[in-house]
């Protein structure tokens, strides 16, 4: 892949890095998510893909930038992604970057040929500092999904506890409080045994809901991933939740909720109104500023009767609108590209 070419003003320039610390310093600065850090990288690139993780530096050699990809493979084509199976990840700008001139040079950092066929970027993010500059260059997108946050300012689980909850459920939590225990575990048998996951979390090439997957991402990402038990007087399970937390030096830290999982109800208490009080009770006495409870869609949100409305209403979330860019790195080969997969789908009859 040929990679940092100059640009016309020698200001700034991309570059593939394969420098760890940088990279992490970089997010724990600039307020990355857990997305960012190198240590998902690991875990990606157990699905044999490659990673290409670009960073921009100005005149004097400094980091104004980074952004991370995955080169995955088409029919016919290629494509970078940032990232897969992550909530969220984009291009990553310091607060004194030039956000136009760094995004207006991203796509061209690459360059289309036979053994380097990548034709487009593909980007998630939440980012406003990239998201501002990626619409006002005309890239098309789709904002269909969000992000449900929860901001963890100061009174806002007194919010969640007075407003948010229905006496029913204060009283679980009450009732749990008092007959269970609460805390992490590496008896990841106990938390895959729950058998009902109330927020599923799909990746495409890999399955963290085995213990082998689970030990594997443990070892590489230590204390930025927790598995979390509250079990009952007789130490049976009774829920948990998977969760991954950004790095401690970001001025935005956040705790990332992947899975919730359950045992079949016992009683007329809830139990994962019980397991969501606590995770984000941990997260606010830990210091962390917001909850991620996952991706969904954005017009499911004003809906009291859908579980995640409910959720949204009884935690007082806010939905943060995630953009999915796709921004071709050539125009010549991304028109050529589409003409080719339409008329292979004319040929083999397959759906768009």
């Amino acid at each position: 892949m040929e990679i940092g070419r100059s640009l016309e003003r020698g200001r700034i320039e991309w570059s593939e890095t394969n420098d760890e610390t940088e990279w992490d310093d970089f997010v724990a600065r600039n307020g990355g998510s857990f997305f960012h850090l190198w240590g998902w990288r690991k875990v990606l690139e157990e699905s044999g893909n490659k990673a290409t993780y670009f960073v921009c530096r100005d005149a004097g050699g400094n980091p104004v930038a980074i952004c991370p990809f995955f080169n995955l493979p088409g029919k016919s084509f290629h494509h970078l992604d940032s990232l897969p199976d992550s909530r969220t990840a984009g291009p990553l700008l310091s607060g004194q970057a030039d956000a136009s001139a760094i995004i207006g040079a991203l796509p061209k950092s690459v360059k289309f040929s036979l053994l380097n066929p990548v034709v487009v970027m593909k980007i998630k993010t939440h980012l406003e500092q990239a998201i501002k500059p990626m619409q006002a260059l005309g890239y098309p997108y789709d904002a269909s999904r969000g992000l449900y946050i929860l901001d963890l300012n100061e009174g806002t689980l007194n919010d969640v506890w007075n407003d948010g909850f229905k006496k029913h459920d204060r009283q679980a939590v009450k009732y749990y409080e008092q007959r269970s225990t609460f805390g992490f575990t590496r008896k990841y048998d106990d938390f895959l045994g729950l058998s009902k996951p109330t927020q599923k979390y799909q990746f495409e090439f890999i399955d963290p809901m085995r213990v082998s997957f689970i030990e594997k991402m443990k070892a590489v990402l230590g204390d930025f991933l927790e598995v979390a038990l509250v079990t009952g007087p007789d130490g049976d399970a009774l829920a948990g939740f998977f969760m991954l937390l950004d790095p401690p030096g970001s001025p935005t830290r956040g705790v990332h909720l992947l899975t919730i999982r359950h045992a079949a109800p016992r009683n007329m208490h809830s139990v994962v109104t019980f397991v969501n009080w606590k995770a984000t009770s941990w997260a606010h006495q830990n210091g962390y500023s917001y909850v991620d409870f996952g991706s969904y869609p954005i017009d499911k949100s004003s809906d009291p009767m859908h579980p995640w409305g409910a959720l949204k209403m009884k935690f007082k979330i806010r939905v943060v609108p995630r953009f999915k860019f796709t921004i071709p790195t050539s125009s010549v080969p991304y028109s050529i590209a589409r003409r080719i997969n339409k008329a292979m789908r004319l040929v083999t009859g397959a759906e768009d």
